[in-house]
């Protein structure tokens, strides 16, 4: 069977305020890959839009980091052998399989030239360049980024909430690489804390360099997102909260081929939202329940023969959010998480690894950022860095 593998994604859910609203640009996907391919595919998704989409032009390219061509040699982008195509409102394509030859630590760049849309569906993912500029750039070799006023807004609302909010990448979902070397993906299924990179880019630079060739780390990650409940209405950025873990788990998982390992990083939301301006009270959760959908979500990931690593949630006692009913809900589904660690392939207590050891119910502040809730760099690394990786040397 041949092996595609993901060797970048993102999983999708409504941009919101950080769309991209104007039509006839060209968006430039950079990243850099961590394993080999003979053939490339790329996965675009309209999901969340409410626009039909149409694609006039696009290209795949070896590159430098900064997205230049590292020679005219490009391929074009074609869907059904057609390279114009279109992605109505809900709907997901999927690129011809192009001959392409990269290996592990090139950089590929994919360039779209978008003929009309407004692109609403996406994410904020920190682990991939995006250039964006006015009017059909997709085969020239260089192209420079043109800031939008939203961007600058972003970058004011991360220091307002204390948060790291980085650039929204749309339309693109996965860029697959045919692997002749058994390489596989390991994918994060987490929230913002995974979301924003400060642990996953540290563990994805530690797996490039104790495995090289032989691992991907895919981040379908969502701010906000809970393992029960989708999104809340309530909330003014409708849809960026994403899906439910339960009900993204096939769209973000289970469809792609070439996943071995799945690590579980969700559960703070439930528990810590609910009675916020992102959830009302009556959203509230019981542990039981939160763990009843842990158990389902394993079964179904171990029925695909995906290994299933846990992680219990990080104590979040600092957070404004917090108080003694929201904490106790953590501290039952982290006790029942750590009675039942028997049932996944891998478990990772950096709840119990993190805490203060003054307060047992948070985090230390040296590993959070401003907004007492996610960790910052430091954080991260010494999550990543303390992750036992015997699990991946089995192999």
């Amino acid at each position: 069977m041949e092996n595609w593998v993901q060797t970048w994604g993102q999983a999708h859910s409504a941009l919101s305020f950080f769309y991209y609203p104007s039509c006839k640009k060209t968006y430039r996907l950079v990243i850099k890959t961590a394993v080999s391919g003979t053939a490339l595919k790329i996965r675009l998704s309209n999901r969340f839009g409410k626009n039909k989409i149409v694609i006039g032009a696009g290209t795949a390219a070896l590159s430098d980091e900064n997205g230049t061509y590292l020679s005219s040699n490009y391929r074009s982008v074609t869907v059904n052998g057609n390279k114009m195509f279109s992605l109505n409102a809900g709907e997901e394509v999927v690129s011809d399989a192009l001959p392409f030859s990269a290996k592990a630590g090139n950089f590929i760049c994919i360039s779209l030239y978008v003929e009309r849309g407004a692109l609403r569906s996406g994410n904020l993912i920190n682990n991939a360049e995006l250039i964006t500029a006015k009017g059909n750039l997709a085969e020239s070799t260089n192209m420079k980024n043109k800031p939008r006023i939203r961007d600058y807004v972003r970058k004011a609302a991360s220091k307002i909430l204390g948060m790291f909010l980085h650039k929204p990448i749309p339309l693109f979902e996965s860029v697959e690489l045919l692997n002749e070397e058994n390489a596989k993906a390991i994918t994060v299924f987490g929230d913002s804390i995974s979301q924003q990179g400060f642990w996953t880019n540290a563990f994805e630079n530690r797996i490039r360099a104790e495995f090289p060739a032989r691992y991907s780390v895919i981040n379908k990650s969502i701010m906000g997102n809970r393992i029960l409940k989708d999104y809340s209405s309530r909330f003014i950025c409708k849809g960026l909260f994403g899906k439910s873990g339960l009900n993204r788990l096939e769209a973000d998982i289970l469809k792609y081929s070439g996943i071995e390992y799945v690590i579980f990083a969700l559960g703070t939301n439930d528990f810590l939202q609910y009675g916020t301006i992102a959830a009302a009270k009556s959203e509230k959760p019981s542990a039981e329940a939160a763990c009843a959908a842990v158990r389902k979500i394993t079964e179904k990931l171990h029925s695909k023969n995906i290994k299933v690593i846990m992680l219990t949630v990080l104590p979040f006692g600092e957070s404004i959010d917090a108080n003694k009913e929201k904490l106790a809900l953590l501290v039952q589904f982290n006790s029942w998480l750590r009675e039942n660690k028997d049932m996944f392939d891998g478990f990772y207590d950096q709840a119990e690894l993190c805490q203060n050891p003054e307060k047992p119910n948070c985090t230390r502040l040296a590993f959070l950022g401003p907004d007492k809730l996610h960790p910052n760099e430091a954080g991260g690394k010494y999550i990543a860095e303390h992750m036992d990786f015997t699990i991946f040397r089995s192999r």
